[in-house]
């Protein structure tokens, strides 16, 4: 019994081993696809080989594969290595898959994701795919224990990746590298490179739960402008927050146009940013930036550089240094969404000779989004500025300002809130006034302000002030000194045109308060005097009604808790000039001019602007008459 079992068995073993040397023999052989593609179709598969030949022990080339799926696959070349193992869970098991020269849809790369085996080795060679608005060219692609999960197209493994070109929403990215750890979570990327718009980019990234993390990434030679590349691809990578950190960035020689600012030649350093938080949101970040050129909005600043940092709710400017029209600006300091503290503020032969009225409009807006705003230091030097673009034009040139620990706003109200503040100026004009070797001079402590000096020369004349405001008590008492030496005064009240020059010399006081204070708190006298006067009454067509030169000394005009008087007595001039006004009834106040001129004399309410003109020639020949015969008798 024994010995039969033996030839048995021995029997057996002959039979395996006669039936793998002949499936030895049928694999080296002409039979070897014919034995394959029988092999797919035995295992239920919907696969047909072209071509095969195999290497011993292990290895087989395909070529021309074409697996019949709702959207068919051909691959021209692929080669797999066999493992030892037997199958598991009724799926192959290969030691490594190489395929080459595929064109692959997404469809088609998610069917062999499907496909019953499992690899240690996954490889694409010389691969083009397309997949909606992506697609690659000349993919290179090993990953190593490539694990499929809920048919994602891309496996989680270990992935070294290289792509002549990849294309997406009109932007193409060359020479792709990527060397990617891709796992369920905390996947890391220990590096990737390659060429966009000019540019070689590279870096490493890490994953965390809320989302990748971007580590040393430099940026080399951009050049990109929103008005002539589709960067909606970059909006879409924000917008679904798949960068949550960049952990350090830098970009450098780089020129980017983005909506209203245009840099050339950038430097840029960021590091601790969240694109996915506002400004005021980020924790700890870090900028810092140098270029040739910035522009924003029709503004140019050269050579502009910046050192910023970023915590929550503040921005701390540790240096911004640029040229900008013709000088020089410098400013360090903090700010908030509602406030700006800056340390110090250094504009330096700043010429702004194209000043527009729109610019200074944005300029306002700007000041009213803040409600706070210091300087510790202000200095500004020779400094020049002229508008000339609407009426009255105005110009300042060799404009010198200091002030020290300035508080210019303080709750959204506008004004030297605290410190002092030192003006001279070369030159100043506004419409038709102007002024040589100005000086003002001010201070604000401990809510006292006090105009210390304020001297203007003009052509013919000066103008001197002093004076001071407490802005502590509610009632917000004040005193003013003013003197005025040939002041030229061109001024159209219509129907009233009047040129002259004024004298004056003024002590006023009162309380500012609110207008209520102060319309019961005015008080003080001022003397003054028109000379080299001219007044001119013109009809609705603008023709002249009356015209006359005229001169008014000694106008005296008080000022009692609110009641003012006017008063100018009467030389012989055919000139009288008085009135009342109360501010408590601003109303009713009556300013009367009378001037007689041979034959006409006006008679006027400046403050209510109504007049009478009259002929007085019947009636004073009727005076003249009378007093001859009188002397007669």
């Amino acid at each position: 019994m024994s010995k039969r079992l033996s030839y048995f068995v021995a029997l057996l073993l002959l039979i395996i081993a006669a039936t793998a040397v002949a499936l030895y023999a049928a694999l080296r052989s002409s039979y070897a696809t014919t034995l394959v593609n029988q092999a797919f179709t035995l295992a239920s598969l919907k696969v047909q080989v072209e071509n095969v030949r195999y290497t011993p022990p292990l290895q087989f080339k395909l070529e021309g594969v074409t697996i019949e799926e709702d959207s068919p696959i051909y691959l021209p070349s692929s080669e797999l290595w066999l493992s030892a193992e037997l199958p598991k869970d009724h799926r192959w098991q290969l030691e490594a898959l190489v395929i080459e020269g595929a064109n692959l849809s997404f469809d088609q790369a998610q069917t062999l994701s499907t496909l019953k085996f499992d690899t240690k080795q996954l490889a694409l060679k010389h691969t083009d795919f397309t997949w909606g608005e992506l697609s690659a060219r000349n993919i290179d692609v090993q990953i190593e224990n490539p694990q499929w999960e809920n048919a994602h197209l891309l496996p989680y493994g270990n992935i070294q990746f290289a792509a002549e070109q990849l294309y997406y929403q009109g932007n193409a990215l060359n020479n792709v590298l990527i060397d990617l750890n891709y796992q369920t979570k905390d996947s890391t990327l220990y590096g990737a490179s390659f060429e966009w718009n000019g540019a070689q980019i590279s870096g490493q990234a890490e994953q965390y739960p809320q989302g990748w993390s971007l580590i040393n990434v430099t940026v080399n030679g951009l050049n990109v402008s929103d008005k002539q590349t589709d960067l909606r691809w970059l909006d879409n990578v924000v917008q679904q927050g798949w960068i949550a950190d960049i952990n350090s960035l830098d970009l450098l020689q780089s020129n980017i146009h983005w909506h209203d600012i245009e840099l050339l030649n950038l430097d840029l350093s960021i590091e601790k940013i969240n694109p996915n938080q506002s400004i005021w949101q980020q924790d700890n970040g870090y900028l810092s930036f140098n270029a040739d050129t910035l522009r924003y909005q029709n503004e140019q600043f050269v050579e502009p550089s910046a050192t910023i940092k970023f915590s929550s709710q503040t921005i701390e400017v540790s240096e911004l240094d640029s040229d900008w029209q013709q000088g020089r600006v410098q400013l360090q300091g903090q700010i908030t969404p509602n406030s700006v503290q800056l340390k110090s503020l250094s504009l330096s032969g700043v010429k702004w000779l194209d000043v527009t009225p729109s610019q200074l409009a944005q300029l306002s807006q700007w000041t009213q989004k803040i409600e706070q705003l210091s300087i510790e230091h202000l200095d500004i030097s020779n400094a020049q500025m002229i508008q000339l673009t609407d009426k009255p034009f105005w110009q300042v040139s060799g404009l010198n300002v200091e002030g020290k620990q300035l508080r210019l706003k303080q709750d959204n109200q506008l004004g030297l809130w605290q410190g002092s503040l030192q003006l001279t100026a070369n030159s100043a004009s506004y419409a038709q006034y102007l002024t040589t070797q100005a000086i003002i001079e001010m201070r604000q402590q401990n809510d006292v302000w006090q105009l210390n000096r304020l001297f203007l020369p003009l052509e013919n004349g000066y103008i001197e002030a002093s004076g001071e405001w407490n802005t502590q008590p509610i009632s917000a008492p004040w005193q003013l000194n003013l003197t005025i030496d040939g002041l030229p005064i061109n001024q159209e009240l219509s129907p009233y045109y009047f040129e002259g020059m004024l004298d004056a010399h003024a002590q006023l006081n009162g309380l500012a308060g609110d207008y209520t204070m102060l319309a019961h708190s005015l008080s003080g006298q001022v003397s003054a005097a028109l000379r080299e006067s001219h007044l001119t009454l013109t009809d609705s067509n603008k023709k002249p009604q009356f015209s006359r030169d005229f001169h008014v000394d000694n106008l005296s005009i008080t000022a009692d808790r609110g009641r003012i008087t006017l008063s100018a007595p009467q030389e012989g001039q055919g000139v009288e000039l008085a009135g009342k006004i109360d501010l408590t009834k601003p109303e009713l106040a009556t300013v009367m001019l009378q001037i007689d001129d041979k034959c006409q004399r006006l008679q006027a309410d400046l403050a209510g602007k109504s007049h009478q003109l009259t002929d007085v020639c019947p009636q004073l020949n009727s005076q003249q008459s009378s007093l001859e015969s009188s002397k007669a008798l």
